[in-house]
């Protein structure tokens, strides 16, 4: 089933608020790119030297959503020859992006320079356990829209009305907060979409004897 249908079956709408195909595709947008940041696709590329500290970065290179992992130079070596953060960066040339080494030496031309990177995930490559995951994020968007939409409706001269509304925006703000809690809970995420505090539990030492009164 596609993203969009399992996130409409989660949603279920019956308001005539979210009516068209259209008026979810924002929220498939916006939790397949989430689903990108938290579960990005690692790509690894051989890059051609140029003989300056300046390499052009992958074709597939995606601008403010590609990631640099790691960047290994020379290629080869045993153990591998990882540069540190702070040997090079992504520089905004004037014709894009690229890869600035701020090394003592720089490549020679061809000279491969291997890179682990990140990119965006589109729908036919979310991960078969995590598709439930991903719907539950756009429900969860979905439902949002919909409590923001029934707070901001009201007609002062029908007071039933207004109650009927705040009661609609009260649930599908709960709905809202339900399916991004399992969306987090899926990926071990705490509340604020970071990583989850880790508890540790901690053994009395040996020599501690039982107390008594």
């Amino acid at each position: 089933m596609a993203l969009i249908d399992l996130i409409k079956a989660r949603v279920k709408d019956d308001s005539g608020r979210l009516t068209d195909q259209a008026d979810y595709l924002p929220a498939v947008d916006a939790a397949l790119e989430q689903y990108g940041q938290d579960r990005p696709r690692r790509m690894v590329a051989d890059l051609a030297g140029s003989g300056t500290a300046d390499i052009d970065l992958p074709v597939d290179w995606e601008p403010e959503l590609s990631r640099m992992v790691a960047v290994e130079w020379p290629v080869g070596l045993v153990p591998a020859a990882m540069l540190a953060p702070c040997e090079w960066e992504i520089y905004q040339a004037p014709g894009g992006e690229v890869l600035r080494l701020r090394t003592a030496s720089v490549p020679g031309v061809d000279d491969p320079v291997r890179i682990t990177y990140t990119l965006p995930r589109t729908e036919q490559q979310i991960a078969r356990g995590d598709i439930d995951a991903v719907a539950n994020l756009g429900a969860s968007m979905c439902c949002e829209t919909l409590a923001s939409l029934f707070a901001q409706t009201s007609d002062p001269l029908i007071g039933a009305d207004v109650v009927n509304y705040r009661t609609k925006s009260a649930e599908f703000a709960a709905r809202a907060k339900r399916f991004r809690q399992l969306y987090h809970d899926h990926f071990n995420l705490g509340d604020d979409g970071g990583p989850a505090a880790a508890m540790v539990t901690a053994q009395p030492p040996p020599w501690r004897g039982r107390l008594t009164h």
